[in-house]
């Protein structure tokens, strides 16, 4: 409920000559608590009515008038929104007040060096518990903690669940000065046992959404752990560049200069020891270069997400065909055999085929034209060696990864007519089933 202290000043007058009025407000609880609790915390016997707190006042207070009108006006001006609100609002400050920096604390043993390095993981969010010793437990409010512990064990195991970043800001990985390098978001943890454990011991963790990197400032070394895993996908630029990332940190046997900034002026350089072993990944980063350019040539705009497995899975097909998309017509080479009479393969041929590629969700397609001259194999078979070869038509799903076969036979019965005037056209596609035959 609303409380006052109310001082009336008399200036050795019979009648009263001014009065103020102080509101008993969150700061005046606050540090009404905090002084309970230091005393009751260092006192051996407290007793609350023999210690004193003093409360000022001044002009603020002052009640403008002498009159019961003006003191109402003046409480008012407390409650300016009701008493339900007044309540409710003291009420929520009376039970967080002097928890703003948590209600417990916890005084713990480890031991051995290992147990330490292990609790500066915990620190960090790396691993999800450490075994501990001798473990106290506190009440703690306004940072003042009781005088009996909560418990008392001789051992167990401390986690530290729903952890927080220290901070949020990018990272970059440069492979010397000059290089743009690679420009990640990230979210920064330091451990708060930096400040007082040796050098060699000091740990930081930068996670992105697809990597998860621990480093020691000092030392330079580094630990690196890939978080596009199974079901992850990612747009074909970021996997790319964790990847590229991968590659650099893995492989490379390289000092790789690291920029972190936070925002504002928070920023500073580190330098990691790369290390030099094989790498796994390099008909996936091939892929992957070979996937961002058929996005660029088919002019998909949109980011394509992608999963390490799909890329793995399908890497040869991908830069098969980004190949046919950069290739020259003297490359192309077309062996087909003729279905009906009629063929007459001393006029120039023109091959009508497809070849298509899935890229995560979406299927890219291409209608190529193939012409020159063909010489007779055996079986009733002809061999076309392309002096010609154009795309005609490029084709991208949409995410469901579906081309109508009503659309595709459209697509290739208005190719053949831009050929069928002056050449034998071969078409290596199947109406019916809607199906390439290349």
């Amino acid at each position: 409920m609303p409380a006052f202290f109310v001082f009336i000043e008399f200036d050795g007058m019979d009648v009263a000559q001014r009065a103020f009025l102080v509101h008993v407000d969150d700061n005046l609880i606050s540090k009404t608590l905090k002084r309970i609790h230091e005393l009751d915390n260092t006192s051996k016997v407290f007793d609350p009515h023999k210690r004193t707190l003093t409360v000022h006042y001044g002009p603020d207070h002052a009640v403008a008038a002498l009159t019961g009108d003006s003191l109402k006006k003046k409480i008012e001006e407390y409650v300016p929104n009701g008493l339900t609100e007044y309540v409710a609002k003291k009420s929520q400050h009376l039970e967080s007040t002097g928890f703003e920096s948590g209600f417990a604390q916890i005084e713990f043993c480890t031991k051995g060096k290992e147990s330490l390095i292990d609790l500066i993981d915990v620190s960090i969010g790396l691993k999800q518990s450490v075994q501990i010793l001798q473990f106290e437990g506190f009440h703690t409010r306004f940072g003042i903690k009781s005088k009996s512990p909560l418990f008392d064990c001789t051992e167990g195991k401390l986690e530290m669940p729903e952890l927080k970043p220290t901070a949020a800001g990018t990272i970059r990985f440069r492979e010397g000065r000059l290089s743009p390098g690679l420009v990640f978001p990230c979210r920064f943890y330091s451990s708060p046992l930096n400040a007082v454990v040796p050098q060699e011991l000091v740990k930081y963790r930068i996670e992105a959404d697809c990597f998860d990197i621990s480093m020691n400032p000092f030392t330079g070394a580094a630990e690196y752990r890939m978080n596009a895993g199974a079901g992850v996908r990612l747009p074909i630029n970021q996997l790319r560049d964790v990847i590229r990332l991968m590659h650099v940190i893995t492989s490379s046997a390289k000092k790789v200069i690291v920029d972190v900034s936070l925002g504002g002026a928070n920023s500073w350089e580190l330098t990691l020891n790369a290390q030099d072993k094989p790498f796994e990944y390099n008909k996936v980063l091939e892929a992957l270069n070979a996937a961002k350019r058929i996005c660029d040539m088919f002019e998909v705009n949109e980011p394509m997400k992608v999963s390490l497995e799909e890329i793995a899975r399908c890497a040869d097909s991908i830069i098969q065909f980004y190949s046919v998309l950069d290739a020259t017509p003297s490359v192309f080479k077309c062996d087909f055999s003729v279905e009906e009479d009629g063929y007459d393969r001393t006029k120039p041929t023109a091959c009508v085929c497809m070849t298509t590629i899935k890229i995560g969700r979406r299927v890219f397609g291409l209608i190529l034209v193939m012409s020159g001259s063909v010489h007779a194999l055996e079986d009733g078979r002809y061999s076309l060696l392309a002096m010609n070869a154009k795309i005609e038509q490029r084709i991208v799903s949409k995410d469901d990864g579906v081309i109508q076969k009503e659309d595709l036979i459209v697509a290739f019965e208005n190719v053949e007519k831009l050929y069928i005037q002056d050449f034998e056209v071969i078409t290596m596609f199947d109406k019916v089933a809607g199906k390439s035959m290349l």
